[in-house]
C-alpha cells in the first residue's frame, strides 16, 4: 500500500506540473529590424571648366552639412589647358555637397537614396591693370564646376 500511495503522489505532482506549464516555448517578444534606409556608396563625375588665367575650386560630400572624412577635393586649374574631368564614390551617408569656385561658394542638400547635380559657377580676380607692378597683367577668371552622382 505504501508503494501505490508514492505512485499516486509522484503521478499528481507530475499532473499538477503539466496542467501549470505553458506548452509553448518560450521566446522573446518578436521585434523587425528598422528598415534599412543607407543608400549604398556611388560613383560621381566632376567637371571643370573655365576662362581666363586659372582658377580654384573645391568640393567635398557632407554629412549633416559637415564635410565627409576623405571627399574633399582641392584644385587649382590652369584654364589654358581646357577642361578637366575627374570621378571618384559619393559615400552612401551623403546627404549634401558643398562646392567652392573661385570666390563663390553654394552648398546643396539631397536625398542620399537619390542622383543628384549640381553646378556652379563662380570667378575671381580682376579686368584691370592696378597698382605698381612690374609685369601687369589682367587676371580674371571664371569657371564652372558641375558634378554628376
Amino acid at each position: 500500500m505504501y508503494r501505490h500511495r508514492i505512485e499516486l503522489c509522484l503521478l499528481l505532482g507530475t499532473a499538477s506540473l503539466a496542467g501549470c506549464s505553458d506548452r509553448n516555448t518560450p521566446t522573446a517578444p518578436s521585434t523587425h529590424p528598422l528598415a534599412a534606409t543607407v543608400a549604398a556608396d556611388r560613383p560621381y563625375t566632376w567637371t571643370i571648366h573655365c576662362s581666363g588665367w586659372y582658377i580654384n575650386y573645391s568640393f567635398a560630400w557632407t554629412e549633416n552639412t559637415v564635410a565627409i572624412s576623405g571627399t574633399e577635393k582641392s584644385y587649382s586649374h590652369d584654364c589654358s589647358a581646357g577642361t578637366y574631368t575627374g570621378t571618384g564614390i559619393r559615400p552612401g551617408t551623403a546627404n549634401g555637397f558643398t562646392a567652392t569656385v573661385g570666390d563663390d561658394t553654394q552648398s546643396w542638400t539631397f536625398d542620399p537614396a537619390g542622383p543628384f547635380k549640381a553646378s556652379l559657377t563662380g570667378s575671381w580676380g580682376t579686368t584691370t591693370n592696378g597698382g605698381h607692378c612690374f609685369v601687369c597683367f589682367k587676371t580674371k577668371a571664371t569657371g564652372k564646376l558641375t558634378v554628376d552622382s
